[in-house]
């Protein structure tokens, strides 16, 4: 929930005192919430700060000697330049300071995770900055010549006078890929500030520019390394990384499952005792391995259950005004966690896509890594998005019967050639590289990051996979090192050894690439499948999944569903043909296929978005 918002309106037309404090209102959603927020008496701008009291707890805005620039901001700063910054320093003086030398160009002389406004009351100017990989998202409109901010739409689009119109391309990206991709929201005139962007806007002109200062095509080239060299500098920077963020000032913890991410951070962490936590139903994979993984590196664990699917109802609202429909419901199991997490933790030191930086299995498909031109690659890169890369959904018969006529004339088509137009940002890129680059972009920075904001609600939370270091040798080393999860594999037997004995995913073999210990383990492993099969009982029941969404859909979420896809008020609103909503439910409960649910809770998702945000918007 960490964030920053306010407003730049030349044209006088917003109250300012006034929508300063409905902004804060909006973005406050739990008791502990603290909100400051500045309104200029003199001219027509205002900047706020949201947090939770454990990053950024002094007041803001902070103000510079000469009282001529103050700053909002949210998060830390990690160093200056090549300088280690001070864990126990106030990081805003320090923004101030590094935008009186450099100006726009401040952001690029700092690692960290943040995003900020500064106000400069002398040049007249409002700066939104982030950091490279957007950790904290920022949206913005500059419709009509002003700029509103916030870091959730909803403090946006309730500015006065604002125009709420349905971005339908967005509509059909969500409804493909069950995510947005590059900069869309829901709504046209609303952006996301792009990772590594400063914003600038004149108060005098209206003008306002935005521009990047680091792209992933700055990544470095070290081709010629050695895979043994490779190995001791992801593990000593890894280590490093974890180590600045997991410091005794706050107490830390971490979210474990039956991967590989977070377990080796927890197995990287210099200070013990820690806490890790666990959710999912009971005896599955996940709950199973992380209990080993929890028991063998000395953490206090703490598991959740997730017996049925009563929980999504419990927790479904909070999900949506958090992530505001970026995030499908059925992508919500952490929040069941969170007010368990405050008791014990402060900070949650994050595995959060770990094997996007280190190399995962998808590195073995040449098709996105050594395509045979950029249209064989926008084939191939639409097919994983829209059936591998989360549940399976829609396909092109499916689309075409989703919407009414009169809106399919508009959509069709668009989600293919909106992500044709977004990989093409990346085509002048390391060519091995390119998917992975669209993919840390698209998939992690628009899909599974929104697990974070409602970890933030109760907890700070820290990345150290996207530390800048970290990222930028991993992934700057030849593409064959973490192809087959080889370098992510030696890193964790030379790091955490202890914990490489320990199986992890669905199939539970262990993450080495030593053939004589992976391959007997493997036959053992598929032995004890195979006999489970035939003599019922004589293994423990594995569940793969930690939330069974597809019966929990099936049985106690069906009137939830139905009441959502089949009511009046969806059918009033032009978008979807009831026919085939109702079919699709039908397909879906016969449990005659599996993966329904991928194209089902999209749909259901972006109705109780449109409920709660835009009832009144134009199609």
């Amino acid at each position: 929930m960490g964030g920053v918002f306010g407003f730049a309106d030349p044209g006088l037309r917003i109250d300012r005192p006034k929508f300063a404090a409905t902004q804060a209102t909006l973005l406050s959603h739990v008791p502990w919430a603290q909100t400051d927020w500045y309104a200029d008496p003199v001219h027509p701008i205002a900047i706020g700060h949201i947090g939770i009291g454990i990053f950024n707890p002094g007041p803001q805005p902070v103000w510079d000697a000469e009282h001529r620039r103050a700053v909002v901001m949210a998060g830390e700063i990690y160093a200056i330049g090549e300088r280690a910054f001070e864990a126990n320093r106030s990081p805003e003086p320090a923004l101030l300071a590094l935008y009186g030398q450099y100006g726009d160009h401040f952001a690029a002389q700092i690692n960290g995770a943040f995003i900020c406004a500064i106000w400069d009351s002398q040049a007249q100017r409002l700066v939104l900055a982030n950091d490279r990989f957007g950790l904290y998202p920022l949206y913005y409109t500059l419709q009509d010549r002003r700029l509103v901010f916030a870091s959730e739409v909803k403090a946006i689009i309730a500015a006065p006078g604002f125009r709420r119109e349905l971005d339908l391309v967005a509509l059909a990206q969500y409804g493909r890929f069950q995510h947005l991709l590059g900069d869309r929201t829901f709504f046209e005139d609303v952006s996301q500030l792009a990772p590594a962007t400063v914003l600038s806007f004149d108060l005098a002109t209206g003008d306002s520019r935005a521009a990047r200062y680091w792209t992933f095509a700055d990544v470095p080239d070290r081709s010629k390394i050695g895979f043994a060299e490779a190995v001791e500098e992801s593990g000593r920077l890894l280590r490093l990384a974890t180590t600045r963020r997991s410091d005794r000032t706050y107490a830390t913890g971490v979210y474990l499952s039956g991967g590989l991410d977070s377990r080796t951070l927890l197995g990287l962490m210099p200070t013990r005792p820690v806490h890790s936590f666990t959710y999912g139903i009971r005896n599955c994979r996940d709950v199973m391995l992380a209990k080993r993984i929890a028991q063998a590196a000395g953490s206090q664990h703490h598991w959740c259950d997730l017996p049925d699917g009563r929980w999504v109802l419990e927790h479904v609202d909070r999900h949506l005004e958090l992530t505001e429909g970026f995030h499908s419901w059925i992508h919500s199991h952490g929040i069941s966690t969170v007010d368990q997490a405050r008791e014990h933790i402060q900070v949650n030191l994050s595995g959060w896509d770990g094997g996007q930086v280190m190399g995962h299995p998808e590195l073995e498909n040449r098709r996105l890594s050594h395509p045979v031109d950029v249209r064989a690659l926008a084939t191939h890169v639409f097919e994983r998005m829209n059936q591998n890369w989360t549940w399976p959904g829609l396909t092109e018969a499916e689309e075409a019967l989703l919407y009414r006529p009169a809106i399919w004339r508009r959509v069709r088509g668009l989600a293919f050639d909106s992500m044709r137009e977004e990989l093409g940002r990346f085509e002048h890129m390391r060519p091995d590289m390119r998917t992975e680059y669209f993919a840390a972009r698209n998939h992690c920075g628009r899909l599974t990051q929104n697990m974070l904001a409602f970890y933030r609600t109760h907890v700070e939370v820290r990345t150290p996979y996207f530390d800048y270091a970290v990222f930028d040798f991993v992934s700057s080393l030849p593409f064959e090192y973490r192809a087959r999860r080889r370098l992510y594999y030696a890193v964790i037997a030379r790091e955490t050894p202890g914990l490489a004995t320990i199986p992890f995913d669905k199939e539970e073999y262990l993450p080495t690439d030593r053939a004589w210990l992976r391959e007997p383990h493997k036959l053992g492993v598929k032995l004890r499948n195979r006999l489970g099969r035939y003599v019922p009982g004589l293994f423990p029941e594995r569940p793969n999944l930690y939330a069974d969404y597809e019966n929990y859909l099936r049985h106690e979420l069906r009137e939830w569903a139905e009441g959502i896809l089949f009511s009046p008020r969806t059918a009033e609103r032009g978008l979807f043909d009831p026919a085939f909503l109702r079919s699709l439910m039908a397909r879906h409960v016969s449990g005659r296929e599996l993966w329904t649910i991928g194209k089902i809770a999209p749909l259901m998702t972006y109705e109780m978005m449109l409920r709660r945000l835009a009832d009144d918007v134009k199609i």
